[in-house]
């Protein structure tokens, strides 16, 4: 099933383009409001970092033709929303937390196993022990839902799986993704321990596997880190890329991917993976079949930001860069918003700038801090930017979901919280936002650091996915468009956190 890669593909590097010409730029939200376009200010770092000419960057030659050898475009595709796996059954309760409706709660996971026989025997051998199983990462394409469980400690019997993305049943058992077949090798032609996944508009699947077990007891990288691509039509994998060996260094973990398509150019996707615990970035290019480790001091932990403080527990993380998500595209570029896990701001890059591999290091300061910082507590995971420019982010250690509209300058006071609960989001680890027409942001919760330094509780709720639609939930905060914002510049001096 693996894929060779290409041979060296060599381009020469000029100075990107600005990101836009003037403090304006003009988003289309023709796909969402047809009749309706509008206007919004920069973010004002960016304001002050506007650069002057029109260098244009030279293309790299195509490899169309090599993808086309190995069928990796056929069976390309948008999205579909008609029903495979089942309808929601309407007239159930559901529980609510503010505008999150939650779709599934386990207490324990299970799995769809071939046979009940195969389900006991698995228990028997070790090969499935319920209490060592905890969700992860999240993707939603059509009416499924792509839920991940590292294999992080014993007893894992798959690392990737699917569900209905309503379900009738809020404990139904997961299916593995694509089949069992990829969960039942042990070479590395198959999955062996995924973090996170994410669909392109393409209709792909492209999930980051760490090739790393047992991480909680003694980190093993047993396979390379692998980008894997599945078709969502046919569940078959297009791809399957090594990243290379020098960019695994001693005690790396590639935990998160984030994919850049423009404007249906499937061939030309670029793929960000980030290495969480030795602070990379690498870029992955489909068309070039190549990849680059970018460095910068920004993708570090923040001493100060390495305590939490979870309920009664206390621990310390030396997170590195995680945290991702992309801006609408603003005059063929967009913006990389990141963050390190162990801290509590928000940076930002141009994409132009790390989709040049041999020029990255040359842009002076092209790694920017975006604003003030989120505050005391104010770690945050995964996030995600829908089409209007609203940034929607899970803070773990404050148990809630935090937003921020991209058209005010990011201020504590323009720092909104659509949901908190005590109870219902504790630890909201992943989210994705969907590519419906009126898109939905999904966060799955799942008490990471009690299952790692504790026990979780098998009578009580460990695990949920939910849901919210997200013009509803930001209607009325600080993050919606029609509310006003505050534009006062801060005191860098005071700001602590």
């Amino acid at each position: 099933m693996a894929v060779s890669r290409s041979s060296s593909w060599f381009h020469s590097w000029n100075p990107p383009n600005p990101v836009l010409p003037d403090t304006y730029y003009k988003i289309d939200h023709s796909f969402n409001e047809p009749e309706s376009t509008e206007w919004r200010p920069l973010p004002w770092e960016e304001q002050q970092h506007l650069q002057k000419g029109n260098q244009k960057t030279a293309k790299p030659p195509s490899i169309l033709p090599y993808l086309l050898s190995f069928g990796l475009l056929a069976g390309l595709h948008p999205a579909s929303n008609a029903p495979r796996l089942g309808k929601f059954r309407e007239n159930r309760e559901l529980e609510r937390t503010g505008p999150f409706t939650t779709w599934y709660a386990w207490k324990q996971l299970d799995f769809a196993f071939q046979s009940e026989e195969q389900r006991e025997a698995a228990i028997e051998n070790g090969n499935f022990i319920p209490e060592n199983n905890l969700p992860l990462g999240i993707e939603v394409y059509g009416d499924r839902l792509f839920v991940s469980m590292p294999k992080w400690k014993d007893g894992v019997p798959i690392t990737l799986g699917v569900l209905p993305k309503y379900p009738l049943d809020t404990e139904a058992r997961i299916e593995p993704y694509p089949n069992w077949d990829f969960h039942n090798t042990n070479d590395c032609d198959g999955l062996t321990s995924v973090y996170r996944m994410e669909a392109d508009e393409c209709g792909r699947l492209w999930v980051i596997d760490s090739g790393q077990i047992e991480v909680t007891i003694k980190p093993k990288q047993v396979c390379p880190p692998q980008i894997h691509i599945f078709d969502l039509e046919t569940d078959k994998l297009l791809l399957r890329y090594d990243l290379p060996e020098e960019f695994i260094k001693q005690d790396s973990l590639y935990s998160n991917i984030k994919v850049d398509v423009r404007k249906g150019r499937c061939e030309d996707a670029y793929a960000y993976v980030t290495d969480v615990w030795r602070f990379g970035l690498v870029t992955f290019s489909l068309r070039e079949m190549r990849s680059w480790r970018i460095t910068d001091h920004l993708f570090y932990p923040d001493p100060l930001a390495a305590a939490y403080k979870l309920d009664d527990l206390e621990f310390e993380w030396t997170d590195g860069i995680f945290g991702m998500a992309l801006s609408p595209v603003l005059n063929g570029d967009r913006i990389l918003y990141f963050n390190p896990m162990s801290s509590f701001r928000e940076f930002y890059v141009r994409t132009s700038v790390v989709q040049n591999e041999t020029g990255w290091n040359d842009v002076k300061d092209a790694f920017k801090v975006l604003g003030q910082s989120r505050g005391k507590s104010g770690h945050a995971s995964a996030s995600a930017m829908d089409r209007n420019g609203i940034l929607i982010y899970n803070q773990v250690t404050r148990n809630s979901i935090g937003c921020w509209d991209s058209r005010k300058p990011y201020l504590r006071q323009n720092l909104g919280v659509l949901a908190n609960d005590n109870d219902t989001l504790i630890f909201p680890n992943d989210m994705k936002i969907d590519q419906e027409r009126k898109q939905n942001v999904w966060v799955i919760t799942n008490k990471l650091p009690f299952y790692l330094y504790k026990k979780l509780d098998p009578s009580e709720i460990n695990f949920r996915i939910m849901s919210a639609n997200i013009n509803e939930a930001i209607k009325g905060t600080v993050c919606d468009p029609k509310t006003f914002g505050s534009q006062h510049p801060f005191d860098e001096e005071l700001d602590c956190y």
